[in-house]
């Protein structure tokens, strides 16, 4: 054990380090948690047209109208099905922070360079009128992949070309707002410049846009590989791997992982807002419902463990104080409380959980045990069994019953052991604060 974490320090941690740090990833890492609110808002307006009570919908209809439901949507359009524009706004503001730059420029920059290569509907005729239309599946989940890379580039461009040569130079009487924006003209122009070429050149080929490139050879690829079991394994190995090392497992593989899983997350909440079944199994709630309870590692099993069976003062108190922050997803406490971190002992059970489950879960859901994720966008911080009956009504409470005893189970000869080694250490270190009596002789 000892040879493999040297070697894991040698040659994984600093990649690691690297993904952790890098500024595009933490960029796309911080505008999706950016855009969270807006996310959950729709999410939850959605829930609200499809409450999962037999004959809600029937009731609601007989009460508000037919039309109802179908208003509640208007919500769900203006967050979640234009959620590639929001990333556009959010990820291009956190990595002209980074890079110092102006924010408000950055995020126009970015936004009018992805306008400029999606494609227009043509015109139609609606009466006497003639309109232009963007498709939403360009705005959802079908363009997320190209925002994020339009955005990536676009202020990288400006990063570039901000430079004095670059600049008009206005005299100081001028307004600030006035100056900036003549001061980002040439750069602006040459980044839409740069753009309108990329479209002209793309429409020359057999994709038609960049939008279908993007979509077919990447994002298209990419979502079917996310969207299996090996590779959901091997997100949560590292994730727990990472963890261990005392760095953030989530934010390194998630930066990584997010635009897929949410991504597939879209495609679900959008069959289910049309009225169909969802298609993907593997999706951000099926791993923040079912995986990681708790925390990552759904330690909330450990914690059980910990407070029903523990006899070490040391495990008993952390698990008192690790409880509020479990029931709401956090367990940096007990990662680094008991601590998992740097543990061997407790790696083993801290990687193997979420992995069984996640085969557990999955192949639940492969064989119609279980409800797929239906899309809705819940906070990751949702306790447990409230999450499960938002996401896939009484089968997923039940099936988190089911996941949490799995878990228990696997933690719990681990746990035990642990607690057996500091129940030992308490007592002999209470037997060496205990003075000795003097001898009194007669």
């Amino acid at each position: 054990m000892n040879n493999f974490t040297e070697l894991m320090e040698r040659k994984l941690l600093p990649m690691a380090m690297k993904i952790e740090n890098n500024d595009y990833l933490s960029a796309i890492k911080d505008g999706f948690i950016r855009i969270m609110p807006f996310l959950i808002i729709g999410s939850f307006f959605l829930l609200i047209a499809n409450l999962p009570f037999p004959g809600y919908n029937e009731f609601v209809i007989n009460l508000l109208g037919d039309k109802f439901i179908g208003r509640l949507n208007y919500i769900l359009d203006a967050t979640y099905s234009i959620m590639a524009l929001l990333v556009i706004v959010s990820i291009s503001i956190s990595l002209a922070k980074r890079w110092q730059l102006n924010e408000i420029t950055c995020a126009l920059i970015s936004l009018v360079s992805f306008l400029l290569i999606t494609p227009f509907k043509l015109p139609q005729e609606q009466g006497d009128a003639i309109s232009d239309v963007i498709p939403v599946f360009a705005l959802g989940a079908q363009g997320l992949f190209l925002s994020i890379i339009v955005t990536l580039v676009a202020v990288r461009l400006y990063r570039l070309l901000n430079h004095p040569k670059l600049m008009i130079s206005m005299p100081d009487s001028v307004p600030p707002a006035v100056a900036n924006s003549f001061s980002s003209l040439i750069p602006s122009f040459l980044i839409v410049l740069v753009f309108w070429l990329i479209r002209l050149l793309f429409e020359s080929t057999s994709f038609g846009t960049v939008q279908e490139m993007i979509f077919t050879v990447l994002q298209a690829p990419m979502m079917k590989l996310g969207n299996s079991l090996p590779s959901q394994m091997v997100a949560e190995f590292f994730i727990s791997f990472f963890w261990f090392f005392g760095l953030h497992g989530d934010s390194i593989v998630s930066a990584i992982m997010g635009p897929i899983w949410r991504s597939l997350t879209m495609e679900n909440m959008q069959a289910m807002k049309t009225g169909l079944p969802p298609v993907n199994i593997i999706t951000q709630q099926f791993r923040d419902v079912f995986l990681i309870c708790g925390g990552t590692g759904f330690t909330l099993a450990m914690l059980l463990v910990m407070l029903f069976r523990a006899k070490s003062k040391r495990m008993r108190e952390i698990a008192k104080l690790a409880s509020p922050a479990a029931i709401f997803n956090i367990n940096e406490p007990i990662i680094f409380g008991v601590p998992i971190a740097l543990n061997p002992l407790l790696l083993i059970p801290f990687i193997i959980v979420p992995v069984v489950l996640c085969v557990i879960t999955y192949s639940a859901m492969a064989f119609g045990f279980l409800p797929l994720t239906s899309g809705l966008e819940i906070p990751w911080t949702t306790p447990i069994f409230i999450s499960g009956f938002l996401i896939c009504g009484w089968k997923g409470m039940l099936f988190q019953a089911i996941n949490l005893i799995v878990a228990m189970t696997i933690y719990y000869p681990f746990v035990m052991t642990l607690d057996k080694q500091y129940l030992r250490d308490e007592s002999s270190q209470q037997q060496e604060s205990t003075p000795e009596l003097p001898v009194t002789e007669y």
